[in-house]
């Protein structure tokens, strides 16, 4: 903003002002200022949460006016004939808060009781205004308000060139929402430094955390298009939400796509499509209606869901719609995925066996997994489960084999009594052990049905490896990509496959653009407070750890949103540098955020009483006014669906 644009504006706001009473240190804050406004019924209705108010500080001098901008954070009228509690005499409080009654509504413009005040809190923004004969300029905040000092509300252009200060709508920015106190001033946030510097959006259930992402999402590819600066937006939908929530981004962009982790993420009739040669449009319409009745809805989109089918059509024929062409799985990664479930709790004395299982299976790590194999490993495991009667104290590989095969029966052509050597039958298995070998057990019968039952589908319907990260990497276009899984493990373990050869392959090439930005929806179930440590939590852990850290180097941020930041990972969630925050009314769940980055308790507790779509944002980076909390109300994204919808039917 030009210094000009400060000279044409009125400053501050005309017959409202208060008093700076006292000043108090805060461990949050630094300072806790409280301000007394004389009462009437009006301006408690106008002094907001997030109202910001200007006192002359220290550093004034003859030639030059200082004012500190501070932030109203609470506010509560306080009449002294009651005082601050009830106690007392019934019939004299009685009669006293009859009284008082009057006095809050006769006083409607004007104050004439000087019994009642508006007693409010305010927290400080290090940003001062200075008034001269050469104009004003908003700079850092020099100096503390003088107490007794008079103090004035910034007027509603004021506060916009506070706020945004440094931002402009001509730039690479967005408008994440109105100012929450006029409901008019925008608020500005700097597109590259909101990614690459990761955010986090926090806000119970209803509070509208989906909503908000796919608003911010919607308008950062907007503003990428005009200022023609490529970005990269990859979700990890853990509740198939998103392919709903971002329909027209999806249609929009030629490099979109959705991706499933397994056919089982999808009706089967969207495999049946996807694995057709021929694009039959009966087919076509078939997988169209079975995802449009399988997807999430908010409430409001619910009533319209049928009008997604034709957009949903355009996606299909235009090959958006794929299913991830996985790698081959060795044996060892399997074992790494599988070591915490054979280990967990107290297996007693058949902790050997368990061990000996592992370490024979080891010495096939490398191997590939295939039918024959797992069956092979199956038998095994079954032999652990149903001993034979008086088994050898240690078994050498000659006998003790279920030998099944891929029919059921008979003998398989691997020999699952070489997995068995050294193994003691006689040891007594425990009800612990024997849970953990049936879990075992059953993640071997999964990855053998999903070896069997797996489609094979032509080029244009998949997705692999190196695809993604080509697109990821070209800077020639933006791109939304959509991860989906009917696994929730699956996903977890690809964020790190994916999270580590993006990063490996931008660091061995000195690529940092384009910017590339991976949102983790309900962030709780990636990464969370403990995780076991061969687990798939383990795994999202690791990678959003080591892009929140790291990953800026190269053009990669992470975003997360989740409702309870109690069982977030501290280390993860205390990185991102810009917060959108929104009821959370439970106290843990505020403590996380004031601990994260710094919030004051009364800022946060006006939370309590927001409703769907008000936010606070705070921004180290991306803000004008950074490191201040500001509150917001943001566009509903179900309207901007609904339109779009309307135009595609």
């Amino acid at each position: 903003m030009s210094e000009n644009e400060w000279e044409a504006i009125t400053l501050f706001e005309k017959n409202r002002s208060g008093r700076l009473m006292r000043i108090e240190e805060s461990e949050q804050t630094r300072f806790q200022f409280e301000i007394w406004f004389e009462y009437t019924r009006q301006a408690m209705i106008s002094l907001k949460e997030g109202t910001l108010l200007a006192a002359r500080n220290f550093s004034t001098s003859e030639k030059e006016t200082h004012y500190s901008i501070l932030e109203l954070t609470s506010m509560k009228p306080i009449h002294y004939a009651l005082g601050n509690t009830s106690d007392g005499y019934p019939g004299f409080v009685m009669e006293a808060a009859r009284n008082i009654s009057m006095d809050w509504t006769n006083q409607e413009e004007e104050s004439a009781e000087d019994t009642t005040i508006i007693r409010c809190i305010a927290t400080p923004t290090d940003h001062e205004i200075i008034e001269s004969d050469k104009g004003r300029s908003l700079v850092a905040d020099s100096s503390l308000p003088m107490i007794g000092t008079n103090v004035s509300i910034l007027s509603s252009a004021a506060t916009h060139l506070a706020v945004n200060k440094g931002l402009s709508n001509n730039g690479f920015t967005l408008e994440c929402g109105k100012w929450l106190v006029d409901g008019k001033t925008p608020i500005l946030i700097n597109i590259e430094e909101l990614l690459r510097l990761h955010f986090g959006i926090f806000g119970f259930t209803k509070a509208g955390k989906s909503n908000l992402l796919s608003t911010l999402i919607a308008k950062i590819f907007e503003k990428a298009e005009s200022e023609e600066i490529p970005v990269k937006i990859v979700i990890f939908d853990l509740m198939s939400e998103y392919n709903v929530l971002l329909i027209d981004q999806l249609f929009a962009l030629d490099n979109s796509q959705l991706i499933a982790l397994g056919e089982q993420t999808f009706p089967e009739s969207v495999i049946q499509y996807l694995a057709s040669n021929e694009k039959d449009a009966e087919l076509q319409n078939k997988a169209v209606q079975s995802l449009i009745k399988t997807s999430l809805y908010p409430k409001h989109l619910e009533r319209i869901k049928d009008s997604y089918s034709s957009t949903l059509n355009s996606l299909f024929t235009k090959n958006k719609i794929r299913l991830f062409s996985e790698r081959k799985t060795t044996l060892g990664q399997l074992l790494n995925q599988n070591e915490e479930i054979l280990f967990k709790g107290n297996i007693g004395g058949y902790e050997q066996n368990i061990r000996r299982l592992v370490s024979n299976l080891k010495k096939d790590s490398s191997q590939l997994l295939t039918s024959d194999l797992l069956l092979t490993i199956i038998g095994a495991v079954e032999t652990l489960l149903n001993p034979p009667d008086n088994p050898p104290k240690a078994h050498q590989a000659t006998i003790w084999s279920s030998g099944i095969d891929e029919g059921g029966s008979g003998t398989s052509q691997l020999n699952s009594n070489d997995y068995l050597k050294d193994i003691n039958l006689g040891i007594k298995l425990t009800s612990t052990a024997k849970g953990n070998l049936t879990s075992f057990k059953d993640n071997l019968e999964d990855n053998n049905r999903r070896i069997k039952s797996s489609t094979k589908l032509p080029v244009q319907s998949t997705t692999t490896m190196d695809m993604l990260l080509q697109e990821l990497n070209s800077q020639n276009h933006s791109s939304l990509t959509i991860i989906q899984s009917h696994d929730p493990h699956r996903l977890r373990n690809f964020t790190q496959e994916l999270g580590n050869a993006l990063y490996e392959s931008r660091r061995r090439n000195g690529l940092i653009a384009p910017l590339v930005s991976f949102i983790f929806d309900e962030a709780d179930e990636f990464i969370p407070s403990s995780t076991g440590q061969n687990s798939s939590y383990a795994s999202s852990n690791e990678i959003a750890h080591m892009l929140s850290r790291r990953g800026r180097k190269f053009g990669l941020g992470i975003g997360i949103a989740t409702q309870r930041t109690t069982y977030l990972n501290t280390n993860i969630m205390s990185q991102p540098h810009t917060y959108f925050v929104s009821k959370l009314p439970r106290r843990h769940d505020r403590e996380r955020v004031q601990e994260a980055f710094g919030l004051s308790d009364e800022m946060l507790r006006q939370t309590i009483k927001f409703t769907i779509g008000d936010w606070i944002i705070a921004s180290y980076d991306a803000t004008g006014m950074t490191g201040i909390p500001i509150p917001i109300r943001a566009v509903d994204a179900n309207e901007r669906i609904k339109t779009f919808l309307s135009t595609q039917s």
